[in-house]
């Protein structure tokens, strides 16, 4: 029987963590294996909220199909109802090791954009009420490998300035390409704070340029998940407040 993933630490016990001269191979199987587990771990935070949201906690339903504009397209994380359709979709991307010429994790922003841009574009052409939230993952040592030059940001610092264009979808005939939030997760994946993720919204004004974030600058995995809820309610039963007398 798998182990319920309940926090993060408990996705890197079951994913070990390849060497950085490991064989593409094996890089490639384990960023595969470590985007399912995020993915089931994030359904379990969420299940109780949005009953059927896959995938479950036994991690079938992995990669869930949904209707989109150009038919069916999986899913990391898909809450869907008969009479929703696509209520809620997260999607994750991962970048765990540095590129071996420049020493960073800036190498793939571009295609994981364009992946998330079509994603984004393809669910809301159909569905535009859907809430769709975007994550990157990135080691926490992306926030101090400042480039050569100083114009130069850190990986961390580049991630939120690349991506930010990718957020910011806060109503329905927004532009479809958008997402409707967009975070930068930070993780430590060894020593004495292994396990510690943080959140942050590319949103957010005035980010680092080659430093950690502080503890007001983020969410912790609890936190990211009272947001996505919160967003969620916002597009389908948004709170309603009377004037005070």
């Amino acid at each position: 029987m798998t182990a319920e993933l309940k926090t993060f630490a408990d996705v890197l016990d079951a994913v070990p963590r390849p060497a950085e001269d490991a064989a593409q191979g094996t890089r490639t199987k384990y960023a595969t294996q470590f985007a399912n587990k995020l993915a089931v771990l994030f359904a379990n935070h969420l299940r109780a909220t949005f009953k059927g949201i896959l995938p479950h906690a036994d991690g079938t339903g992995q990669e869930s199909r949904a209707r989109t504009a150009k038919g069916f397209k999986k899913l990391d994380v898909n809450y869907s109802t008969p009479e929703l359709g696509l209520g809620l979709g997260v999607s994750l991307k991962h970048i765990h090791q540095r590129d071996s010429s420049t020493k960073r994790y800036t190498k793939n922003y571009s295609r994981n954009d364009n992946e998330l841009r079509s994603e984004a574009m393809d669910y809301h052409e159909r569905q535009p009420y859907a809430v769709m939230i975007g994550v990157l993952f990135l080691p926490y040592d992306a926030a101090e490998d400042c480039g050569t030059k100083k114009s130069d940001p850190s990986s961390f610092g580049a991630a939120i300035r690349y991506f930010r264009n990718r957020a910011g979808r806060s109503r329905v005939d927004a532009p479809a390409d958008l997402f409707e939030k967009f975070y930068i997760a930070l993780y430590e994946h060894s020593g004495p704070d292994r396990g510690k993720v943080d959140f942050y919204d590319v949103d957010r004004q005035k980010p680092p340029f080659d430093r950690r974030p502080t503890p007001n600058e983020v969410v912790t995995f609890e936190g990211f998940v009272d947001e996505v809820i919160r967003v969620y309610d916002a597009r389908n039963d948004p709170p309603f407040h009377w004037a005070e007398d």
